[in-house]
């Protein structure tokens, strides 16, 4: 925020949770990944008022680390933990300011809540396809469900056909037959 000439210019900041990482592919198929988790929050707390307009501060919380993992290797990261406490007393007017007595007439609250973030990183190694292949994605045979499935049996997504992950490995689709449509699908070398 800026003040110039009595006129007030405010800047736009993202705040949020925010996740950047850098994968680098190393020799022996080793991935190094430099990963820097962010959470920003308003603070209302330490706020600023200029010309009757409050503008509100962040609370930034970040961290970073490099990895070195193979491909399918998982990696978590944690700890950007925020907490806040609360505590509120109510009390009827001048009766709750009695010694010993006024207990009788005030109540007391106190609220703790913890946040952390929890980052799993699984990279995998990607091979080029060849112009004009068919890309296999994890959300193929699936659509999301109709409301009965949903509502009566809690199912969010169904599946149609076969997935196109089986037991952790890519299946890549090899062929499509143009007059059927039906998919052939082998182990993706």
């Amino acid at each position: 925020m800026q003040a110039e000439d009595n006129k007030i210019t405010v800047e736009f900041k993202k705040f949020g949770v925010g996740l950047a990482f850098t994968p680098t592919v190393l020799a022996d198929g080793l991935i190094n990944i430099k990963i820097e988790p962010e959470v920003s929050e308003l603070d209302p707390t330490s706020s600023l008022r200029v010309g009757g307009v409050e503008i509100p501060s962040l609370v930034v919380r970040r961290a970073q680390t490099t990895i070195e993992l193979r491909d399918g290797q998982s990696f978590a990261i944690a700890g950007l933990i925020h907490a806040n406490n609360f505590k509120s007393q109510r009390q009827l007017p001048w009766v709750g300011d009695v010694p010993v007595l006024g207990a009788l007439f005030r109540s007391a609250s106190f609220q703790k809540k913890e946040t952390d973030l929890v980052i799993i990183v699984t990279p995998r190694l990607v091979k080029p396809k060849q112009p004009g292949e068919k890309l296999v994605t994890p959300f193929d045979g699936r659509v999301s469900s109709n409301d009965p499935e949903f509502f009566l049996r809690g199912e969010q997504e169904r599946k149609i056909g076969k997935p196109p992950f089986e037991h952790g490995h890519i299946l890549d689709l090899v062929a499509q037959s143009p007059v059927t449509g039906d998919l052939k699908r082998g182990p993706q070398k």
